[in-house]
């Protein structure tokens, strides 16, 4: 009883985590985006990108935890949805990481 508790409490966590995670990442993205057009001082880029690869590595993790989560507790409600938009935003942030660290090392931050 103990086990099944913990392993709730510990999807739940990591589910919030994910979505926490997710809308971080956007959110610094669009940022990111907004200071190319307000010209924002190169400081503030780097930094942005910093922050943004570090939510897009966590995002990934907890999304991949979030998964497997999900093959484990085994629950078939509702769970072929949130298995398919976790999916989703992890393939969307690697892919998105994938290329900030191109860029980072094109232009050599």
């Amino acid at each position: 009883m103990i086990r099944i508790f913990l392993l709730a409490t510990l999807y739940q966590l990591v589910s919030r985590g994910t979505i926490f995670f997710f809308i971080q990442s956007l959110i610094l993205l669009s940022l990111y985006l907004l200071g190319n057009f307000q010209e924002f001082l190169d400081s503030s880029h780097i930094l942005l990108l910093d922050l943004l690869e570090i939510s897009l590595l966590l995002e990934v993790v907890f999304g991949m935890f979030h998964i497997a989560l999900i093959f484990i507790m085994q629950q078939k409600k509702k769970q072929v949805l949130k298995l398919i938009l976790t999916f989703t935003s992890v393939v969307f942030c690697y892919f998105l990481l994938l290329a900030f660290k191109f860029l980072s090392a094109w232009f050599q931050l």
